[in-house]
Order: structure tokens, then C-alpha cells, then sequence
């Protein structure tokens, strides 16, 4: 009998900033961070994701990434593309 397809859940909290913090690192952001709600995605190397920018300044100085999870794993991180509209979401510090 083939296993049962669970869907991927959003990822928690902790994961979150667990995700945010080895993704900031592996693309070289430092000080002051921000993200975004959690919110699903079709099109990422996960089912979910957070925006995430350098904290300060125009957007264009500071570009937007995905942070991609499924459930609590991390998946990856990728330059935000239009499809994300992480420029249309609301940021909130990331501590």
C-alpha cells in the first residue's frame, strides 16, 4: 500500500527564524534584518516562504529574497522575483 500524501504545513516559528538566519548567512546579509508573513508558494524549492531584506534604505538598495520551507525545513533562499511581491508586503523586523 503506497504512503499516505500529507501536504506540507506552514513552518513554525523557531524554523523560521532557523531558516531566515542560515539563508541571511549564505548570501552575506548583515545587521539589521526584516521579513514577511509566511505565505504559500507554486513555484519555489518549498511550499512556503518568508520575504527577507536588509533592514534601511530603498528597496533597491537593498534587494528582496525568498526563503523558501517545507513544513519546518528549510529549502533554500532565492532572489525574490515578481511573482513573490514581497515589495507589496508588509515587513516587520526580524529579531
Amino acid at each position: 500500500m503506497p504512503p499516505v500524501y500529507h501536504p506540507p504545513r506552514p513552518p513554525g516559528a523557531k524554523a523560521v527564524q532557523e531558516g531566515v538566519r542560515k539563508a541571511a548567512a549564505e548570501v552575506k546579509l548583515s545587521g539589521g534584518l526584516e521579513t514577511s508573513a509566511v505565505r504559500p508558494s507554486d513555484h519555489g524549492p518549498g511550499s512556503y516562504f518568508v520575504c527577507l531584506r536588509q533592514r534601511g534604505g530603498p528597496s533597491d538598495s537593498h534587494p528582496a529574497y525568498s526563503v523558501f520551507f517545507d513544513d519546518d525545513a528549510y529549502k533554500g533562499i532565492q532572489s525574490s522575483v515578481i511573482l513573490d511581491a514581497c515589495e507589496a508586503q508588509s515587513w516587520v523586523p526580524f529579531s
